[in-house]
């Protein structure tokens, strides 16, 4: 019965911890980014991520949590990349790095940045 007691002690510390760290990844959220209005109702804000997609989705989380139950209508938007590397060459270097990353098993250099992508976006809610 004492082993018993042992195993039941240890798997339900193991499921608060689980439960824990669950709890606490799914309060992380991506942060909000600043959202200005400009004359005639247009909303501008900028999402930033290390990809263009993250950004993107960023920014449209942003302008959808300021229209709340409105439509987001996006006016003007533009991507901007402020990697080290150009877009197209960093792929590259990122991919050979993954290769031979994955030949030597040291994993492939982090070339990215939390900041490498800009989707500026003027929005209004309808």
């Amino acid at each position: 019965m004492n082993t018993f007691n042992k195993t039941a002690t240890k798997t339900a510390t193991l499921t608060a911890t689980m439960a824990a760290v669950l709890a606490l990844s799914a309060c992380q959220s991506t942060p909000s980014s600043p959202v200005i209005q400009r004359a005639n109702s247009i909303y501008e804000t900028t999402g930033i991520a290390d990809t263009k997609v993250k950004a993107q989705q960023n920014a449209i989380d942003s302008a959808q949590k300021t229209c709340r139950s409105k439509q987001v209508i996006i006016v003007d938007d533009k991507v901007t990349y402020n990697g080290i590397l150009d877009e197209r060459t960093g792929r590259m270097v990122g991919q050979v790095g993954a290769v031979v990353g994955s030949i030597f098993g040291t994993g492939s250099p982090e070339l990215s940045r939390d900041d490498d992508y800009e989707y500026m976006i003027n929005f209004r809610c309808q």
